[in-house]
């Protein structure tokens, strides 16, 4: 964890019924057991399933956010403006996992999607942006920039290091210190 100062992010869910195989093993407890202070908790909201429903089941599946973790809504899929489906999922998933401090649900999708699908939420949102261009910097407002898919990386060995309490996974880039993300994740 050194490398990056302290923070990852994690799949705990994937619709409303697939559990991630590494949130079933621990990789939470293995995330703060190994320094990471800033956690995000990740959900891939799928096309033909209710988003309230998978937003329930994502509080479920994570019980409770700890001081320094945060929810992201993972949105990739769908036809026309897909603004609509986020705003459920965030709303009911702030208001049944926050704690004293904590800001709001983020936003993850890539480039493209968010500059098509997901327009409505950039101009009317004021939530934070985790976008993904494994090419090069995103034109959509973004806060987080993943450059890394597991083969591809700027620099081109970022990924193949693993991290210690998460293991193999994609980079991203944030641009400021461990307690300036922090800061936007809860006060």
């Amino acid at each position: 964890v050194e490398k990056n100062g302290g923070a990852a992010i994690i799949r705990a869910l994937y619709g409303s019924s697939h559990v991630d195989k590494l949130w079933t093993a621990g990789r939470r407890a293995s995330a703060h057991k190994h320094g990471v202070k800033v956690l995000g908790i990740y959900h891939y909201l799928t096309k033909d399933e209710d988003p309230l429903a998978q937003a329930e089941a994502f509080v479920r599946t994570v019980g409770t956010l700890r001081h320094g973790e945060f929810a992201v809504l993972d949105l990739e899929e769908g036809l026309g403006d897909q603004s609509a489906r986020a705003k459920p999922w965030m709303d009911y998933v702030d208001a049944h996992l926050t704690y004293p401090g904590y800001r709001k649900a983020w936003l993850y999708s890539s480039d493209s999607f968010l500059g098509s699908q997901l327009r409505e939420f950039l101009t009317n949102s004021h939530r934070s942006i985790w976008a993904a261009d494994y090419g090069a910097r995103p034109n959509a407002r973004h806060v987080l920039w993943q450059h890394t898919d597991g083969t591809h990386a700027v620099p081109p060995d970022w990924h193949k290091q693993g991290w210690p309490g998460i293991g193999h996974c994609d980079c991203s880039v944030f641009e400021g210190t461990l307690m300036e993300f922090k800061a936007l994740v809860c006060a």
